[in-house]
């Protein structure tokens, strides 16, 4: 297997209400790649960005639109809103509700807006979307899990997600939801990436969860 490279860390000036911002600080901490500074106001966020160092601006419609919108005049890095802007074009957003998994691949992205293309055995997959593609640019269409958990296991960079991970960044906390629904979803997707689902190659099971075997596109 080709390693995907280790990106830079990129610096997060992150501005969201108490609870979205203690889950995202919690949940970005596990990836060494990206640094978070949460703000708690749009005051706050100000005099951090003036300090500089930041890559990234994220912040949450509902109390850093204004601010949003500045940073996008001054700033040179990515300025991702969480939330449509009131204002049609004002920002680049990530429309609510949103998967982890979503989010972090348009914080990975190389070129601020699409994700970076992956090879997965035969077939090209650009994080986020809802469909694969071989060499003949024939399409194999996904549906929503299976386009949402294969975007968390390229967002991975070949490690482990635990079935637990899973679970709460592809479904939530929704109580109806277990382990043999994730494990249904994973074999669909398997059967649709593997020469031969029976002897997995792509897509292998792991103690406690998955990964997949992938590669930067060519």
């Amino acid at each position: 297997m080709t390693e995907a490279p280790t990106p830079r860390k990129r610096n997060i000036l992150l501005l969201a209400a108490a609870g979205l911002r203690a889950s995202l600080t919690e949940q970005l901490a596990r990836y060494p790649e990206f640094a978070v500074a949460p703000a708690a106001s749009a005051q706050e966020a100000t005099r951090l960005l003036a300090e500089g160092g930041c890559d990234i601006v994220l912040a949450e419609a509902e109390i850093g639109e204004a601010f949003a919108r500045a940073a996008s005049q001054r700033f040179h890095g990515l300025v991702l809103l969480i939330g449509a802007p009131s204002i049609p074009d004002a920002c680049d957003y990530i429309a609510r509700p949103f998967r982890f998994a979503h989010l972090l691949a348009r914080l990975r992205a190389t070129d601020e807006r699409e994700p970076p293309i992956v090879a997965i055995g035969d077939f090209r997959y650009r994080p986020g979307a809802f469909e694969l593609t071989d060499a003949t640019q024939r399409r194999l269409p996904l549906t929503e899990k299976e386009a949402e958990i294969l975007t968390r296991l390229a967002a991975a960079r070949g490690a482990v997600v635990t079935k637990d991970m899973l679970l709460r960044e592809v479904w939530g906390y929704h109580p109806t939801v277990t382990t043999r629904t994730l494990e249904t979803h994973v074999s669909r997707l398997r059967r649709k990436i593997e020469t031969d689902p029976a002897e997995a190659r792509l897509l292998l099971t792991e103690k406690n969860g998955y990964r997949l075997v992938f590669s930067p596109a060519r």
